[in-house]
């Protein structure tokens, strides 16, 4: 039997979780006559990006990535328009492809899915050339988004903590939106163009969103008093935000949004300074990933992964004052082991 030929891309240094146990779990899950296994750490920004490519240049029968949104999605670039299969091992702080494709957080587990080569084409996104998976936007989240690359510091809690803090200063602006269908001039908190249904950790921006229609899904929010955030909030993490009343939701296979001024646009998240006119189309069927064949819901590892992301996030932080401060797992690896 012909081995599959897998090359696995991993970023070392992406994210706050620890990698230590990752070159174990490979050589357990794929050391066996029915794999190839090339194992590749990346070295700079854009790195992922060129290997995939080169992979798929090779005739590389898969790609995996193992790291944080931002490896994750190099590795995905790289792939597009190939028919090299794209696998996740999803170690970011919140996973919105990963999770929108209802694949496994535990790292064991993701390595699972690849091994069943179950493939799925999916849909990608452009704005203004720059290629996305999840969701694209303006607005408040890409403040966030410029915000948080600024912080210098990743993980949960830092995400959390620039939310909150530019919540209370945020200014809405105007924008002109054109669809297939219509044109809208509307002030908005922010508007999100959807190509899965969620930022990450299971925050539902724009619900109604799959990645096989040839459509992308558009939330946006007008602005709300501050009597509104419960409401907002509670309605992203349930998917029902476009019920809200001050949301207005649509698709579209192209959307156009006139931009008031130079402004930040976020693509999964990595910020852009824009002007004029961001252009967004559906590249249908782009992409093909492994998911699993039968997938289960995972609410509870969602729920212990999201503990452990905010542990990881709060040591280190804490590490950048005390240098020498040894690891400590989160009580859900410490029960596991139990």
């Amino acid at each position: 039997m012909e081995k599959r030929t897998i090359r696995i891309i991993v970023n070392p240094i992406a994210g706050v979780r620890p990698k230590s146990e990752i070159p174990t779990l490979v050589k357990h899950v794929f050391m066996s006559d029915k794999f190839e296994v090339d194992y590749c750490e990346t070295r700079y920004a854009g790195h992922a990006t060129e290997l995939a490519s080169e992979a798929a240049k090779q005739g590389f029968d898969t790609v995996l990535a193992i790291g944080g949104d931002g490896t994750v999605n190099e590795t995905a670039r790289g792939l597009v328009g190939t028919k090299t299969a794209f696998g996740i091992v999803p170690m970011g702080s919140g996973n919105g492809l990963a999770r929108h494709l209802q694949l496994p957080l535990e790292s064991e587990q993701a390595m699972q899915v690849v091994v069943e080569n179950h493939r799925q084409a999916i849909d990608y996104g452009k704005a203004n050339e720059h290629i996305f998976f999840c969701t694209a936007g303006v607005g408040f989240d890409a403040d966030i988004s410029q915000k948080f690359a600024q912080a210098g510091q990743r993980g949960a809690f830092t995400y959390v903590r620039e939310v909150i803090d530019h919540l209370r200063k945020y200014d809405a602006k105007t924008y002109s939106i054109y669809t297939d269908d219509e044109k809208i001039r509307e002030r908005a908190f922010l508007i999100c163009v959807g190509n899965a249904s969620q930022w990450g950790n299971d925050a539902k921006i724009t619900p109604e969103a799959t990645m096989d229609d040839g459509l992308m899904d558009i939330t946006l929010i007008k602005p709300f008093p501050p009597a509104g955030i419960p409401q907002l909030v509670t309605q992203l993490f349930n998917g029902t935000i476009h019920k809200n009343p001050n949301v207005l939701y649509f698709r579209s296979s192209h959307v156009r949004i006139v931009l008031p001024k130079e402004t930040p646009v976020h693509v999964d998240g990595e910020p852009f300074e824009m002007k004029g006119v961001v252009d967004i189309q559906t590249i249908p069927a782009g992409l093909h990933v492994l998911t699993p064949a039968n997938p289960v819901t995972q609410r509870l590892n969602n729920l212990r992964y999201g503990f452990e992301e905010v542990h990881y996030s709060i040591l280190a932080n804490l590490k950048k004052s005390i240098p020498n401060m040894p690891d400590i797992p989160p009580i859900t690896k410490l029960l596991k082991t139990k």
